[in-house]
């Protein structure tokens, strides 16, 4: 169907309860057709499409804001606040936002790309609206939303504020994060315990409700809503994460979030898909855990994302997932270091900004020897602002005594992980999603490579991990121009490799480019500027600026930020006009 069925939630209030299930048919069909075309995160979105109906059809947003955790789930919520047409450009570059965001639309009342601020954002809403005793605030949060610490410090919170408006926290329990729940939570969830724990917090527990019914959930949050509004709420809702699409359904954990499904050419061979850098991590840890038993892998509910699941088939007992809990998976890795293990923490660059604490206080003044595998560093694409991973140079590079390093290529992750966990000291390791197709790279030598050293260079270009390959092929475009150019790369971005310095101190007349994939401020390029003697040298700093980067696919954001083979060749090649001219 592709014209819209609902423009607007008031849409909704007109149909019959047939009418309601016909329209559940519709939205899961678009999702899936534009999830799987554009890629996009499916499995839990498909599961909340019944709730998202329900709750738009007895509240009314956005004077009644309906919070959703993460975004995950919100794709329908997405299709019936007047996304419809618009969902065809989901998570393109200035198309739909894959997740929720305040300057896209107002019933998206509170931004989230990551998990369980959706009690502390609907916390303070139902404060803001305590003199309005009619109009509610709904939050929505999924069990697994329930593992991190934040949901806990907003439920202990609910108590501590005497007068709030209506609130409602809608739980979709589909025993899933992006992998299988772990942990205490899902028990209480599945017993006849849960309504005792969140009476506990303050609440009216109801339910479980079957989240895919429509008819006992509008019935159930029409009761809520006409009887209810002196004390806060929780509605237990179970779903099924995948619902709807047998594939997920059958294996939620791979169908959280899904690829782009590229169409075959007839006669045309598919290219075998490079292995990527999650994947050498986990092939490289497990090499490393088998001749050392002290070897332990920590992970927040991201087994599958960091490369890991090998390792915990391999070693169940060295294998902890401590659910959505950034901080102390960080905390729990500190401890096992102080007790002579080694161990290495895989987490997403932008999901680790939420143990900036864990790093300094528990693990960087103790000295302690943990490994840190950042993942998806960099630009990551279509998941936009909320999950490239661009300050991660800036953050850890500001904590005393930390090593920080990035591959130049798939070669180089064995190497580095190995002196990580051998260092005996805070080691971090960042790499991309994706892989490298680097073939040829110059050997290591003294922290740094030689790619291209001429006499009296005009400009000397230093690269930095993952920016290395692009900085190849923009140095191949520019052909023959690129012979004024010596072109340096190292992976060590803290300490930096004093042979670099050393090599660009060589050249004070040239005119210094740092190329790195990650914000400009408190960066590669920056960092290595500071480590030379202070000069009246000219220096560039190519990367991302001050400003959060929107999402789109990696090549069409390195291109509109100049961060392209062909962009970073044209900058280039300006840098040497200007230079041949002066």
């Amino acid at each position: 169907m592709s014209e819209a069925p609902v423009r607007s939630p008031r849409d909704l209030r007109g149909l019959t309860l047939e009418q309601l299930q016909n329209l559940a048919q519709d939205l899961r069909q678009r999702i899936l057709s534009v999830s799987l075309k554009n890629g996009g995160h499916l499995g839990a979105s498909l599961g909340t499409v019944e709730l998202a109906i329900a709750l738009h059809y007895v509240f009314e947003s956005p004077t009644e804001p309906i919070i959703w955790d993460v975004g995950h789930q919100a794709y329908a919520h997405k299709l019936l606040t007047g996304r419809w047409e618009s969902f065809e450009t989901l998570r393109m570059h200035q198309g739909v936002s894959g997740f929720l965001s305040r300057v896209e639309s107002p019933h998206d009342a509170f931004g989230a790309g990551h998990s369980s601020t959706s009690i502390s954002a609907a916390l303070a809403s139902a404060w803001a609206k305590r003199k309005d005793k009619k109009a509610w605030t709904v939050a929505v949060i999924g069990d697994g939303g329930l593992t991190a610490g934040l949901a806990y410090e907003a439920l202990n919170n609910v108590k501590a504020i005497p007068q709030l408006g209506p609130l409602l926290v809608v739980l979709n329990d589909n025993q899933m994060s992006i992998s299988e729940n772990i942990g205490a939570i899902p028990a209480i969830l599945a017993s006849d315990r849960a309504k005792d724990f969140f009476e506990l917090f303050g609440f009216d527990y109801f339910g479980p409700v079957d989240g895919h019914d429509l008819n006992a959930l509008t019935g159930t949050l029409r009761g809520i809503k006409l009887s209810h509004g002196s004390k806060p709420v929780l509605l237990h809702v179970f779903t099924q994460k995948g619902k709807g699409y047998s594939p997920a359904e059958e294996q939620p954990a791979n169908f959280h979030g899904v690829n782009a499904v590229k169409e075959k050419v007839p006669g045309k061979q598919t290219p075998p898909v490079a292995k990527s850098y999650s994947d050498t991590f986990g092939d490289a840890l497990i090499k490393l855990a088998e001749k050392d038993p002290k070897i332990v892998a920590i992970t927040a509910a991201m087994p599958e994302g960091t490369g890991l699941t090998r390792f915990a088939q391999k070693f169940p007992d060295r294998f902890f997932d401590v659910g959505i809990a950034e901080p102390h998976a960080v905390t729990f890795a500190a401890g096992l270091a102080t007790q002579g293990y080694k161990p290495v923490v895989a987490i997403y660059s932008t999901f680790l900004q939420r143990a900036l604490d864990a790093c300094i206080h528990d693990v960087a003044i103790q000295k302690l020897g943990v490994t840190f595998a950042i993942d998806r560093a960099g630009i990551v694409g279509a998941d936009g602002p909320t999950h490239h991973g661009l300050f991660d140079l800036a953050y850890l590079g500001a904590i005393p005594g930390f090593t920080i390093t990035a591959p130049s290529n798939l070669a180089d992750v064995f190497e580095l992980l190995n002196a990580g966990i051998t260092s005996g000291q805070p080691y971090a390791i960042r790499y991309p999603r994706g892989s490298s197709t680097s073939a040829m790279i110059p050997p290591l030598v003294g922290g740094m490579r030689t790619h291209r050293e001429v006499k009296n260079p005009l400009l000397i270009v230093a690269a930095f991990g993952a920016a290395v390959e692009r900085t190849q092929k923009a140095l191949e475009l520019l052909g023959a121009k690129a012979e004024s150019i010596s072109f340096y790369s190292t992976p060590f971005f803290k300490p930096i490799s004093a042979a670099l310095v050393a090599a660009v101190a060589n050249s004070p007349e040239a005119t210094l480019v740092t190329i790195e994939d990650a914000a400009i401020h408190g960066g590669f390029g920056q960092n290595l500027a500071g480590s030379l003697a202070p000069s009246a040298r000219k220096l560039v700093h190519l990367g991302y600026g001050d400003e959060f980067i929107e999402h789109g696919s990696p090549s069409a954001l390195e291109e509109a930020h100049g961060m392209s083979p062909p962009k970073i060749a044209e900058r280039l090649a300006i840098f040497l006009a200007h230079e041949k001219a002066t």
